[in-house]
């Protein structure tokens, strides 16, 4: 295997800029004996690198990563749930492409450190040499964690090279995907064996690098099983060198690695479910609000006071809640009714396939799993002193089935001469017998409305700060850390590395874990089926009713925390989960000779659908690095 250094062909222009023959000492500088030479310096120095970590966090634009973006809201409406469809907005499309992701500057510098900090050594203890090496192992296996997902097989460096060489020994052809998972491996088995056990989870530990471990290790089993099923390519160059795929051969090795990985953080005993209050739908909200979690294993925390108006802060609480709840225009996206089917959901249609009724038309919220409302808002939660009010519109009278509406036609026999009434006017009322009703809730479902008001019939409530005063939800105005690695995903990690592995102890093992999820959530108790469905027509591979339900707690549990897209991915199933994939709202009517309220399942507004090609499951090698390095061949389809 071929490892030396690609991003130093790129360091020239920087070095000639800054060689200035100057009288004045330069001030504010710090030198390498200042970074390196002491433990203030080594921690200045790192704190870049972790300020660049490829995290899909608050500020992480599809198409821009966490820089660039024009206005402060866009990370709102362009997130990589908007992206996929996981959250419905008018703003987000698929985006196959990738913003040209390389960070091979961030990585020199690690080479850098690693190669230069030996000769500082004298300075610090042996414990102190030990933990700071791991984690410079520990931030280059997570920026090729965020390459490896993206491309598949990428340049393996490190080594720092001589700029001034001549430039055709300084290009690097790509290392085949399995070599770079293989790296990422090694690269955090180094800093699990010397990190400490520390309690600080907003650096590297020996727990965040076996955390990293147990995600990266379960994504390269995950390809080495099923990249064999999406034929993709087979007679271009990328996928005849292994730079995209990994032989089946090795998937047992990374599901085995991601097994022990996660055991060691639960093993540990430092880590537990979040379990703080009755009120499981409370504690489930709560658990991405309290900053002292016990489920915390890594954070990334920002800033909203620092000096020089930097912006340092997030922008969530301003831009995922309607306009009610802050001092700026929602709503980012919307959760619509084909995700909240995955939970416990109630029937909103009785045996005969009629509407059920209710008195009010926040009693739909009496029969939905607790995690379900700790992730979503519905209509009659509270929330910063007010109640969130979603009802999309009126029916004179409704005689029909819920299938008669047609998922909400104009032209369906329920919808037509006047019997239904929708409102495009916020607080816009309808006399009816004298009386006043308001045709839409507050806070949606109001026609053309797509921005402020809630789109779908829910809103986003995980990582809301419930606590925060409205006059504070402004733009760069939030300072909530981003949970990188919690307990919760750990559990999810080994049930499926568990059950992949095979045995029946190990899938005895894997349920055990799903257990312990569902049972925090508090969810419908779940037990592995002895004798399960074969669902090997589902996706074209081998698959079990079992795996298949693992998978599908994963979305439960992890929603819009940026796990689906690189789930669906992984899997070899994205481009058919998002084919033609049409969001759909869940829609409360008033039926006024009734005075009742009704669920309908009804088509998004926009006509708008999500469709992920072939070659959605790896982005193109920047066009711009194969400029300068003709060495790096394209990706299939691309």
């Amino acid at each position: 295997m071929k490892i030396i250094n690609l991003s130093s062909i790129f360091a020239v222009a920087l070095f000639c800029c800054s060689c200035h023959d100057l009288d004045l000492e330069p001030k504010g500088i710090l030198g390498e004996n200042e970074l390196f030479g002491n433990e203030y310096g080594v921690e200045k120095y790192f704190t870049g690198l972790y300020n660049y970590l490829p995290i899909e966090d608050f500020n992480y634009h599809y198409n821009k990563n966490q820089q660039g973006q024009g206005n402060p809201w866009e990370t709102g409406k362009f997130n990589l749930a908007n992206m996929c469809g996981e959250l419905f907005s008018y703003w987000g499309n698929v985006h196959e492409g990738g913003f040209g992701y390389w960070p091979y500057d961030k990585i020199r510098d690690i080479n850098n450190f690693i190669e230069k900090f030996p000769d500082y050594v004298d300075n610090f203890t042996e414990e102190q040499v030990e933990a700071i090496m791991g984690e410079a192992h520990f931030l280059r296996a997570f920026y090729y964690w965020g390459l490896v997902k993206r491309y598949g097989g990428v340049p393996i460096i490190t080594e720092v090279m001589d700029p001034t060489a001549d430039l055709e020994t300084l290009k690097v052809p790509r290392n085949t995907e399995d070599e770079v998972w293989q790296f990422i491996h090694d690269e955090l088995q180094l800093a699990i064996d010397k990190l400490p056990e520390s309690n600080d989870n907003t650096r590297a530990n020996k727990y965040v690098a076996a955390a990293l471990m147990s995600r990266a290790m379960l994504y390269a089993g995950r390809i080495a099983k099923y990249s064999q099923y999406l034929n993709l390519g087979s007679n271009q160059e990328a996928a005849q060198k292994g730079l995209v795929g990994i032989k089946p051969e090795r998937a047992q090795y990374y599901f085995l690695e991601s097994y022990n990985a996660g055991k060691l953080i639960d093993n540990s005993g430092k880590y537990s479910l979040y379990r703080k209050y009755d009120d499981l739908a409370y504690n489930y909200a709560m658990l991405f609000q309290d900053h002292d979690s016990p489920e915390d294993i890594f954070v990334k925390q920002y800033d909203r006071t620092s000096p020089d108006n930097m912006n340092l802060g997030h922008s969530y609480d301003a831009i995922m809640v309607p306009i009610d709840f802050s001092s700026f225009l929602g709503l980012g996206g919307s959760p619509h009714i084909n995700m909240m089917r995955y939970f416990d959901f109630p029937d909103i249609v009785d045996k005969d396939g009629k509407p059920i009724r209710f008195a009010d038309k926040a009693d739909i919220k009496d029969g939905m799993e607790p995690r379900l409302r700790g992730t979503m808002y519905f209509t009659g939660d509270p929330l910063r002193g007010k109640t969130i009010d979603i009802h999309r519109g009126l029916y004179l009278h409704y005689d029909w089935t819920a299938a008669e509406a047609n998922y909400g036609s104009e032209g369906a026999i329920p919808n037509q001469n006047g019997n239904r009434i929708l409102s495009d006017t916020p607080g816009k009322v309808y006399t009816y017998n004298g009386k006043d009703y308001e045709i839409a809730g507050k806070h949606g479902i109001i026609l053309y409305r797509w921005e402020s008001y809630s789109m779908t019939g829910a809103v986003v409530r995980k990582y809301v700060d419930e606590s925060k005063p409205i006059s504070e939800c402004v733009v760069h105005g939030s300072s909530s850390p981003y949970k990188v690695f919690r307990l919760g995903e750990i559990y999810l990690n080994i049930a499926e590395s568990a059950y992949e592995l095979g045995s029946p102890e190990k899938k005895t093992e894997a349920m055990q874990y799903i257990s312990k999820i569902r049972e925090r959530a508090g969810a419908s108790p779940h037990k592995m089926v002895e004798k399960p469905e074969n669902l090997n027509d589902l996706y074209g591979y081998p698959l079990d009713s079992n795996l298949k339900y693992i998978r599908d707690e994963r979305y439960r549990e992890l929603a819009f925390e940026n796990h689906w897209w690189w789930d669906l991915r992984s899997w070899g199933i994205v481009d058919q989960e998002i084919h033609n994939f049409f969001p759909r709202y869940l829609s409360a009517y008033y039926i006024l000779d009734e005075g009742k309220w009704i669920y309908l399942e009804e088509d998004n507004g926009l006509a708008k659908y999500y469709t992920v090609s072939k070659r959605g499951y790896y982005e193109p090698i920047p066009l711009s690095e194969i400029a300068k390095n003709d060495l790096l061949i394209q990706n299939p389809l691309w």
